[in-house]
């Protein structure tokens, strides 16, 4: 009998000790997921290359095996201003810290650089059960014009096992009904222009490195530089230069909040974003702007971006 594709359950967990499994369970610890896909054992290996006096295959041998994932999330909020979303601990699993303000929200999320936290997951798929311990991770941030803005997810961590195991029925109520980007459910501004949003990317830029020594096999979180690209529809210089902006290299605030009701808002801002490489194009006969952003931090350090629930 073969296994239902499309029969999924996805599980993620912070883990107390890195490594250790913290035992996700359907009831608490489902994740709604979208393009889904993973690789249940990506190993590492190395040839094999004896001096022989014929040609001919030596084979390979294992060094080292990881496992990973990767799916899109819809960006919702968590039901309550002071709800930690449902997504929350993946967004942990992606060197983020989490503050809930009590009560009044929002639930903030912010870069770090040191004191990650590495999540647990369990994929169920028809039956057979992978578990991924260790794991660390990176987003993307997508907003596209009449499309539901996602947080695409992709995870690294140690092999785990696969095995047997039911199905189960997850509780995927921390989940908000999305909304899609439009007049309406979102505003934008941009270096403090309100432009004509057509997409945006937002990249984590996470640097994550599996090492296997002995007395030590595990990933390494060792990195970030956060970056994107913009698409707007081209204003006059009068309106605003953005052309002259992306020559100055000056910096700017990009702001974003996506949905009106409270309980179901997510807010990105970035407050020190370098805008490079404007380039022109055409859509339905409008003439659009495309430019690249350096995500930059202040002095302080990891406040290049923040992204909330409320």
């Amino acid at each position: 009998m073969s296994l239902k594709a499309n029969k999924k359950i996805i599980l993620a967990k912070v883990e107390t000790t890195y490594g250790t499994d913290a035992a996700p369970v359907v009831g608490t610890d489902a994740m709604s997921v979208l393009n889904f896909s993973a690789v249940p054992a990506n190993i590492r290996y190395i040839d094999r290359n004896q001096a022989l006096p014929y040609f001919g295959n030596r084979g390979q041998i294992n060094v080292g095996e990881t496992m990973t994932m990767e799916f899109d999330i819809e960006l919702s909020g968590a039901g309550a201003v002071a709800d930690v979303p449902g997504y929350g601990p993946i967004l942990r699993g992606c060197a983020a810290s989490q503050t809930i303000t009590p009560t009044t929200g929002p639930v903030t999320y912010l870069p770090i650089s040191g004191g990650e936290e590495s999540l647990t997951f369990h994929y169920n798929w028809d039956g057979l059960m992978h578990k991924m311990l260790g794991a660390f991770g990176s987003w993307e941030l997508r907003f596209n014009e009449g499309q539901v803005p996602l947080l695409h997810c992709t995870f690294e961590g140690l092999y785990g096992g696969v095995t047997d195991a039911s199905v189960g029925a997850p509780d995927l109520s921390a989940f908000q009904p999305a909304r899609a980007m439009t007049k309406a459910n979102t505003t934008f501004t941009i270096h403090g222009y309100a432009a004509p949003l057509a997409s945006m990317v937002i990249t984590q830029g996470n640097q994550n490195e599996y090492k296997n020594r002995p007395n030590s096999e595990s990933m390494h979180y060792v990195g970030r530089s956060s970056s994107g690209q913009v698409t707007i529809e081209l204003p006059l210089v009068a309106v605003k230069d953005f052309i002259g902006i992306c020559r100055s290299g000056d910096t700017g605030v990009i702001a974003l909040e996506h949905g009106t009701q409270a309980g179901n808002k997510v807010l990105f801002n970035a407050g020190q974003v370098q805008l490079t490489n404007p380039r022109y194009s055409e859509d339905s006969n409008m003439a659009m702007l495309s430019m690249d952003m350096n995500l930059r931090h202040t002095d302080a350090g990891d406040d290049e971006w923040s992204l909330a629930t409320e």
